[in-house]
C-alpha cells in the first residue's frame, strides 16, 4: 500500500485527437511521464480512449475501445501505475452504450467503473445513463468519479458518497465557456466542486481536455479549455493547471505546487 502521508499523483491533460489509436498513443506518454515523476496514480479525461467528439459513433466501437483499454492495462501493470481513465462501455446484451469512468489499478486490473448518469440531450442520443457510483481501491485508497455536468446534482452524489466514502473523487469533464458565450443555462462549476469536496471529504481531482475538436481552435470557448484543478477535502483550490495546454502535472497529494512536463500536441484532420 502507499504510503497515505506522500501519494504522488498525476493529472493528464491529453490533447483530444479524433481516432482512438492517436488518442491511445498521448495516453501511453503521459503515463510513462508520470510514472517517471513517480505516480501512484494518473488521472485521465472523460472519454479520454475515444476523445469527445462529433465523430464518436465511428470509434466507440466494442473491438476498438477494448483493445485500447486492454493496452491500457498492460502499461498499468507494467509501470506499477493506478489510472483513472474515460472510455465508453458496452452492455452485455441489448446494444447499450455508456459514457464511463475506469478504474484500472496498479496490477492491470479493471477494479470499478462510473457510468455516468445526468445526460445532456444530444448525449442521450448515444450513451444510456448510468445508475450508482461504486467506491474502489486504487493504490490503497477509496475512489470514485463524478462526470462532468452530474456535479449539478449534489443531492445525487451525496447519496452515492456520502462523508468519507471515498477518500479520491476524480471530476473528468470539460467545463470551460468564454464569458461572451454563458448564458442562463450556464452553471459555474468552481463553487459545486468545493462544495463536493466538503461534503464528500475527498480530495476533488478535476481533469478538463486541453481542447475540443468540434470548435475551431482560435474560437473563444477553445481558449477557456484546460486549468485543470485540485480541491483538498475542506473545499480549498490547491491546484490549476496551465490553461489550453496539453501535459502531465505530477504533485504530491495536498501539495500546492506541482511539476509539469509538456505532451506533444499533434493535429490530425478530420
Amino acid at each position: 500500500m502507499t504510503d497515505r502521508k506522500a501519494l504522488c499523483v498525476a493529472i493528464a491533460q491529453t490533447p483530444m485527437q479524433w481516432t482512438i489509436e492517436a488518442n491511445l498513443a498521448v495516453i501511453e506518454t503521459a503515463m510513462k511521464l508520470a510514472a517517471d515523476r513517480g505516480a501512484a496514480i494518473c488521472v485521465f479525461s472523460e472519454l479520454a480512449v475515444t476523445g469527445f467528439h462529433r465523430q464518436i459513433r465511428a470509434e466507440a466501437v466494442p473491438g476498438k475501445v477494448d483493445s485500447a483499454v486492454a493496452r491500457i492495462k498492460v502499461l498499468c501493470r507494467a509501470l506499477g501505475l493506478a489510472c483513472g481513465v474515460g472510455a465508453p462501455t458496452f452492455a452485455a446484451a441489448g446494444g447499450a452504450i455508456y459514457n464511463s469512468y475506469l478504474h484500472i489499478d496498479e496490477h492491470g486490473a479493471l477494479v470499478g467503473q462510473v457510468d455516468k448518469t445526468g445526460q445532456t440531450p444530444a448525449e442521450a442520443t448515444f450513451f444510456h445513463g448510468g445508475r450508482g457510483r461504486p467506491v474502489s481501491i486504487l493504490q490503497g485508497r477509496k475512489t470514485s468519479a463524478v462526470l462532468c455536468r452530474e456535479i449539478e446534482d449534489l443531492a445525487l452524489v451525496r447519496q452515492h458518497l456520502p462523508a468519507g466514502a471515498a477518500e479520491l473523487v476524480f471530476w473528468p469533464g470539460a467545463m470551460g465557456r468564454a464569458p461572451e458565450n454563458r448564458d442562463d443555462h450556464w452553471v459555474d462549476c468552481l463553487p459545486l466542486a468545493q462544495q463536493l469536496a466538503r461534503q464528500s471529504r475527498a480530495y476533488v481531482l478535476q481533469n478538463n481536455w486541453p481542447n475540443a475538436l468540434n470548435n475551431p481552435p482560435d474560437s473563444p470557448d477553445s481558449l477557456h479549455l484546460g486549468g485543470s484543478k485540485v480541491f483538498a477535502p475542506g473545499g480549498e483550490l490547491l491546484l490549476t493547471l496551465p490553461m489550453h495546454t496539453a501535459g502531465v502535472a505530477t504533485f504530491e497529494l495536498g501539495a500546492g505546487e506541482f511539476v509539469w512536463d509538456a505532451l506533444p500536441d499533434p493535429s490530425e484532420p478530420a
